[in-house]
């Protein structure tokens, strides 16, 4: 968004529905402390966003990591209809200063932003799905091993991968993106070096369910996977997998994260 020092998407123009996943952690508590870095996210942020433009944010949700050893442990997901948005003037436009942060911010000085805008794939649901978020989601972000293709992964996630999530206790939806961008620090000369997987699938469980451990960290997902599964994963040139807590919705809180048609387990 609007800071000199971060690339923006000028790739071929986009369409559809998607979503913008973005992974923080603050980098500088005694500047800006956790509290006050929440509040400007969720007062100031988060409503510059959705206030942006008519229709290019609709929703946003807040969750924070089950797993308290996760370096960024703050993860936001927006709804954005039409992914072209992030094309427009308004998107570029959107503040990263204000009044509430140190010196006025810029928020980079205080705090890093893992920011992936992803394409929707699609979507599977439960009987028991329902709209809005659930209290648990599972974020799987996976990298494929370089000789597997991408029919191959999908034909893997399909036939085998959502079959097992979908016998998890509690589960409820699981929708699946492609990525498109990820935001960069223009001054990080490592930035080339990292991995950021190409696909991340969104498990969705409903309060009470058992897949997040009591130290919620999640090892393998699901829990006992199939040798198909462990063949895929083990191979993966990365794989995130991390469950998250919701904490809060903006917007249209109400909605799912793309409106089509979803297919049952």
């Amino acid at each position: 968004m609007a800071n000199p020092n971060r690339t923006d998407y000028e790739g071929p123009e986009l369409s559809g529905p998607g979503i913008l996943w973005i992974n923080s952690k603050v980098t500088d508590p005694e500047s800006l402390p956790v509290d006050k870095f929440t509040r400007w996210y969720e007062d100031v942020h988060i409503p510059d966003i959705i206030a942006a433009r008519d229709g290019g944010i609709i929703s946003s949700w807040r969750y924070q990591c089950a797993n308290t050893d996760r370096a960024a442990p703050f993860l936001a997901v927006y709804k954005c209809p039409n992914m072209g948005f992030i094309q427009s003037t308004e998107f570029k436009s959107i503040p990263m200063t204000h009044p509430t942060l140190p010196g006025n911010g810029p928020i980079h000085r205080f705090a890093d932003f893992d920011a992936r805008f992803l394409e929707h794939i699609e979507t599977w649901s439960s009987l028991d799905a329902a709209d809005g978020r659930t209290a648990t989601l599972v974020s799987e972000a996976i990298e494929p091993a370089s000789d597997l293709s991408a029919d191959a992964f999908n034909a893997w996630f399909r036939s085998e991968h959502i079959q097992e999530v979908a016998k998890l206790t509690g589960w409820r939806r699981t929708s699946r993106f492609e990525l498109v961008f990820k935001k960069e620090n223009k001054d990080d000369l490592n930035s080339a070096a990292k991995i950021t997987p190409h696909y991340l699938a969104l498990h969705e469980f409903a309060d009470g369910s058992d897949v997040v451990p009591a130290s919620g960290v999640v090892g393998s997902f699901p829990p006992q996977p199939s040798v198909a599964s462990k063949a895929v994963l083990d191979n993966a040139r990365k794989v995130d997998v991390a469950a998250f807590n919701f904490l809060r919705g903006f917007g249209n809180v109400g909605a799912r994260w793309v409106d089509t048609e979803e297919k049952r387990v």
